[in-house]
C-alpha cells in the first residue's frame, strides 16, 4: 500500500515519495520529477538557455517521427535513436550552451522521460533537480498542495540511487530541512558519481558539475499534455 502524505506542518498538504511506477500513474496531484544527472537538468538548461519549445516524448518513435516531420528540431537522448537519426546527447551542458536555442527541442530518455509522462492524471507535473532546488521549493511553498516526488530510476533502473537521494533531499526542503550537503555526500559515496563518469567521457565532467550545483537555475519547468507529448513552459514566471 502506498506511504500516505506527510504533512509539511497540521495545516499544510501532504508530500511522500513514489515508490513504485504505478503510484505515478495514478497521481491526481502535483507531481515532482527527479532524474538527476540527465534529464531533469538537461530540461531545466534548456528552459534556461531560451528554448521556446521544449516537448518531452514517451518513447523514442514518437519523437523520432516527430523529428522527421519538423526539420527545425532538435533531439536530446542518451538512446541510440538509429541510423540517420541526428541527435545531441542527453546533455545538460550541451542543453545549456551547444545547441541552438531557436529551435524546438525533442526529449526521450531512458528514465526521465518515461517517467514524466506517466504522469498523465496529475494536477501539476514540475521538473526537478538541485539545480533548481531553490526557486522550486518556493514555487510550491507558494501555492501548497498534495505532492508526490517522483524518483526517475523506478523507470528504468533502480540502482541509479542518486534520484531517491535528491528525492528525500527535497522531501526535507519541502518541509524547512537544508539536506543538500548530506545528500551530496550520500551520492558520492554510492560511486554512481564515478559510474556516470567512466561512461561519458566527453561532456560527464561538466554535465556532472551542473547536476550536483544547488540553485544554479530558476527554471522551474513545468509539464503540459497535448495529444500525448509533454509540453515545457516555465512555472517559475518570467523567461530567465
Amino acid at each position: 500500500m502506498p506511504q500516505q502524505p506527510r504533512p509539511l506542518s497540521p495545516n499544510k498538504p501532504g508530500v511522500r515519495i513514489a515508490l513504485e511506477q504505478s503510484e505515478a500513474r495514478a497521481w491526481r496531484g502535483r507531481a515532482l520529477v527527479i532524474d538527476l544527472f540527465r534529464f531533469s537538468n538537461t530540461i531545466c538548461a534548456l528552459v534556461e538557455a531560451g528554448r521556446r519549445d521544449v516537448r518531452v516524448y514517451a518513447s523514442p518513435e514518437r519523437a523520432v517521427a516527430a523529428g522527421k516531420l519538423e526539420k527545425n528540431a532538435d533531439l536530446f537522448s542518451e538512446i541510440d535513436l538509429g541510423p540517420g537519426v541526428d541527435q545531441y546527447d542527453n546533455s545538460p551542458h550541451t542543453a545549456l550552451y551547444g545547441s541552438d536555442p531557436a529551435r524546438a527541442a525533442l526529449s526521450v530518455t531512458n528514465s526521465g522521460s518515461p517517467a514524466a509522462t506517466s504522469l498523465t492524471l496529475a494536477e501539476e507535473v514540475l521538473i526537478a533537480c538541485f539545480a533548481n532546488f531553490p526557486a522550486l521549493v518556493s514555487y510550491c511553498l507558494a501555492a501548497p498542495r498534495d505532492t508526490l516526488i517522483v524518483p526517475a530510476c523506478l523507470f528504468y533502473n533502480r540502482a541509479h540511487v542518486e534520484d531517491v537521494i535528491c528525492a528525500r533531499a527535497l522531501e526535507r526542503a519541502l518541509a524547512g530541512e537544508d539536506a543538500f550537503e548530506e545528500a551530496l555526500r550520500e551520492i558520492h559515496a554510492s560511486g554512481r558519481v564515478l559510474d556516470f563518469l567512466a561512461g561519458r567521457p566527453e561532456t560527464g565532467k561538466r554535465d556532472m558539475e551542473i547536476a550536483l550545483k544547488k540553485g544554479l537555475f530558476r527554471a522551474v519547468p513545468r509539464l503540459k499534455f497535448v495529444n500525448g507529448v509533454g509540453i515545457i513552459d516555465n512555472a517559475g514566471g518570467a523567461a530567465v
